[in-house]
């Protein structure tokens, strides 16, 4: 080579090789119009001239992408183009690039995941946000995994030792005074994206899949702070094959004794305990699993009863009730109620919730409830069998007043269950009904409590026949005459009567109410609701005075003004809700609330608020 050539050689060279400097000249759209134009004019054997020159992974890219055979187009339709080996290692790269960058940001001392509510509350590491944007580069990671692990991509280290790197990164990043008391709960995707490097890195040593388990239990006890998915981790393990599960299995009952492994398989709530049960369901003989399920019960009551079916359809009633007392036991401890309870003495629908619970919780304690009348009738007690269909009547229909009030009639049990089981359903009735006292401006004690009204009459003339509407009626105008005018006085007695108001204007005047600002401001109809109304208003409607709506509006008429806010005690000058009283007052009793804005007027005639409220209104 002459010098002249060399020294042109020797520039290039530094300069770099022509792919560098056009990809360093060149935007991406301008370099992909630079190779259409080329493998334009090419030949196809300067085509295939210069693919040989490329990698074996190349070339077939390559060729896929020039001149897709007929089965490699239809599989384009369904995903992305072919990409060669080389491109996604340096996609891996790059990810890896993006997972190292969250990991620095977190161990900034005043880093994005430092973070704080309001300014004047200390910081806290936000565990979610890090966690999200985590999961967020390995949903791009998941589907190279297998790829990265068998060409050995860099880095290959895996995710195990990226998390506990990262873990001791964070801690010694941040303030020592903040801890991370909850963890940091990784996500599916890192989950998953873990679970297969180590799945590959277990096949790839010739181990078998109780190995690949003990790997995962062993991480997370080394792991600190962070803490896998356990639903992804019980995806991962069912969705092996039965002989992986089956292997998995065998490891677990030769080692559930073991430090690793015993707390987690008598935990329920374990994701291991999970896949454990599964297993045991699927694989072993059917005695293994109950027995498992009934040692358990202490910790889900739930787990009590497949074993009571299992004994029921033995038709051993005397193990069923036995474990239908331990599943009860159980169940009362998760409420912390008495567990000295019997279907005698007290409904255990209003013990355990009742509609305020799920519905699957529902049908459970239905379902034990079932077991348990079957058990009774399989030991022949007919009383307990009756006092059970009570309590499976209520778990159905507990606010229809009328199919209570038929059940108690002709169920027979004896007087001592029947007034018992009446009296808890009568008490829950109520207590569901009874309005909640809000703490507003005019209560900064505790309100007067008021232990029998208007609903306990109602329910009681209904099931008194010698009771009946006359007693409901000299009951419930006694007491209307009875109210005081002042509302410190009236104490739990105000809500009740608002809830009265309420029943009766929706019954009087069907959903019209005929002082609707009255009706939304201090009836507010809207916080009085219970899931007996429509059984509650059909009993009140039938029972009550003719003309007890208008006593009860009367009262309203005369006393409201004594219930308006005092504008004095009104908190940061706000009187929008004094300018809505006064606007329902004077729509119930136009010339009480004239005498009231005459002395307002002398009394807080320098709160400008006030009257700006007013007379956004239309008053003052």
């Amino acid at each position: 080579m002459s010098k002249h050539n060399q020294n042109r050689s020797n520039s290039a060279d530094n300069l770099g090789s022509v792919g560098d400097r056009i990809l360093a000249a060149l935007t991406q759209q301008e370099i992909s119009q630079l190779l259409d134009v080329l493998f334009g004019v090419l030949s196809d054997d300067l085509r295939s001239l210069a693919l040989a020159q490329l990698q074996p992974n190349t070339q077939e890219t390559v060729k896929q992408i020039l001149a897709p055979s007929p089965l490699t187009q239809q599989a384009n339709l369904a995903k992305s183009q072919p990409v060669s080996q080389a491109k996604l290692a340096q996609t891996w790269l790059k990810l890896w690039q993006q997972w190292d960058e969250i990991i620095g940001e977190a161990s900034l001392e005043e880093g994005e995941y430092i973070t704080r509510e309001a300014d004047w509350e200390p910081p806290y590491f936000d565990t979610y946000s890090f966690a999200e944007n985590l999961d967020k580069v390995a949903q791009k990671m998941q589907p190279l995994v297998m790829v990265a692990f068998e060409n050995r991509f860099n880095p290959d280290t895996g995710f195990a030792s990226a998390l506990l790197e990262a873990e001791s990164e964070i801690r010694a990043g941040i303030p020592d005074w903040m801890d991370i008391d909850d963890g940091i709960h990784l996500e599916q995707y890192v989950s998953a994206s873990l679970l297969l490097w180590e799945w590959l890195t277990v096949k790839d040593a010739r181990q078998d899949a109780f190995d690949f388990a003990q790997t995962i239990r062993q991480l997370e006890e080394e792991f600190e702070c962070v803490s896998l998915d356990g639903d992804t981790i019980l995806d991962f393990l069912t969705q092996l094959s039965d002989e992986e599960q089956q292997c998995i299995l065998a490891g677990l009952n030769a080692n559930r004794e073991t430090t690793l492994w015993k707390q987690s398989l008598d935990n329920t709530h374990s994701h291991w305990y999970e896949f454990y049960m599964e297993a045991i369901h699927k694989y072993a003989p059917p005695e293994i699993y109950l027995n498992n399920l009934r040692a358990t019960i202490p910790q889900q009551w739930q787990n009590g009863l497949p074993v009571i079916e299992d004994f029921l359809a033995k038709q051993d009633y005397s193990a069923s009730l036995s474990v239908i007392e331990e599943t009860l036991d159980a169940l009362l401890k998760s409420k912390h109620k008495d567990k000295s309870w019997s279907p005698e003495t007290s409904l255990l629908y209003t013990i355990v919730g009742g509609f305020s619970s799920s519905d699957r919780q529902r049908e459970n304690e239905f379902a034990l409830l079932r077991y348990y009348q079957q058990t009774a009738q399989g030991l022949g007690q007919s009383q307990r069998v009756n006092a059970l269909e009570i309590q499976l009547i209520v778990f159905e229909s507990c606010f229809d007043w009328a199919r209570m009030f038929q059940t108690f009639a002709q169920i027979e049990v004896c007087e001592t269950t029947h007034q018992s089981l009446f009296q808890s359903w009568r008490n829950y009735i109520i207590r569901c009904a009874k309005p909640r006292s809000r703490w507003d401006f005019y209560q900064y004690q505790q309100v007067k409590s008021v232990e029998s009204w208007w609903l306990h009459w109602l329910i009681d003339s209904i099931a008194t026949p010698n009771k009946g509407a006359t007693w409901f009626a000299q009951q419930i105008l006694q007491w209307l005459a009875s109210l005081s005018g002042e509302r410190t006085d009236l104490g739990e007695a105000y809500d009740i009567l608002r809830l009265l108001t309420k029943d009766l204007t929706e019954i009087h005047c069907l959903g019209q109410p005929p002082y609707p600002q009255f009706y939304q401001v201090v009836i507010r109809p809207t916080d009085l609701s219970a899931p007996d109304d429509t059984s509650r208003r059909a009993y009140l409607q039938q029972y009550a005075p003719n003309d007890l709506w208008e006593k009860v509006m009367a009262y309203w008429k005369a006393q409201l003004h004594q219930f308006v806010p005092r504008p004095e005690l009104s908190r940061n000058s706000d009187y929008t809700e004094h300018a809505q009283w006064m606007s329902a007052l004077k729509e119930l009793a136009p010339q009480t609330y004239k005498s009231l804005l005459a002395q307002w007027r002398v009394e807080h005639q320098r709160r400008r608020n006030l009257w700006k409220a007013l007379e956004k209104l239309g008053l003052g």
